[in-house]
């Protein structure tokens, strides 16, 4: 059987400008917490100038606006405490390619390479091991009757994956498996190889086959609603999209993903 309780732990989360830092997304937002086993130790966040206004869609899900960084350090000037916060941890991220990703392109930027050796995505746990509804983190919370933090920032996150990892891991208990068999190694992402990494709930609305309503902010800031029907999610020459059937338009358009504020799914 696993033991947990000596192990020590990273729950890190990020909140960013955007979906993708091939495009030039930045870091916003940073929030780990430390464990030991199930106790917290301490915890680290802190606001990031990303140096770049924030996307409509990244504004609406973080509640962040650009005059929240005004003050905030350039992320040059925090590295060196994230890498030591994240040092010797087990690292756990929910959806950890996405937000690792992020971290990868950031430290790059600094011509240094984060190393992170033992990564748990509690997305992956989630998806192999229980047959959920949704696998967004207060969808798993919830399928596991936990209270979360209430809020979308990095830390109330971090705080959540942390709650779910521990109910998860309580549940795969009778398996008997070491804890070594659910970590693995983070690997520096290639594009396009490795595919594109979205947010949760926009990829699994954008990959569920369904009828989409969502609200859609174009390049002139005006604010539009519509049924769209996804095709696929492509990288072109300034960002990436979905291509998608418009019911509003009755014709084939392509809809900037960051610029994508609100989505659900046809019942």
């Amino acid at each position: 059987m696993f033991d947990l309780s000596n192990a020590r732990f990273a729950f890190l989360d990020l909140e960013t400008t955007g979906l993708s830092p091939w495009f030039g997304d930045r870091i916003c937002e940073v929030g780990i917490v430390i464990t030991e086993g199930k106790r917290i130790k301490g915890a680290y966040h802190m606001l990031v100038n990303p140096e770049r206004p924030l996307s409509p869609g990244a504004a609406s899900a973080n509640g962040l606006t650009d005059d929240d960084f005004k003050a905030a350090p350039v992320f040059a000037q925090v590295a060196a405490n994230v890498e030591e916060w994240l040092d010797d941890c087990i690292v756990v991220c929910h959806n950890a390619k996405f937000d690792m990703q992020f971290l990868d392109s950031e430290f790059r930027r600094l011509h240094h390479e984060i190393v992170v050796p033992n990564l748990i995505d509690t997305l992956l746990l989630a998806r192999q091991h229980f047959d959920l509804p949704s696998y967004s983190l207060h969808s798993i919370a919830a399928s596991f009757h936990i209270s979360t933090v209430n809020g979308h920032g990095a830390q109330e996150d971090a705080l959540n994956a942390r709650s779910i990892f521990f109910a998860m891991m309580e549940s795969l208990k009778e398996s008997n498996r070491p804890l070594d068999d659910y970590i693995g190694i983070y690997n520096s992402p290639a594009w396009p190889s490795d595919g594109i990494q979205l947010p949760t709930e926009l990829g699994e609305a954008i990959y569920s086959g369904k009828k989409m309503f969502i609200r859609y902010v174009d390049k002139n800031g005006e604010t539009t609603e519509r049924w769209i029907t996804p095709k696929q999610v492509i990288g072109l020459s300034d960002y990436l999209y979905l291509q998608a059937y418009c019911h509003l338009r009755q014709d084939e358009r392509s809809f900037r993903l960051d610029r994508i504020v609100e989505v659900s799914v046809e019942k």
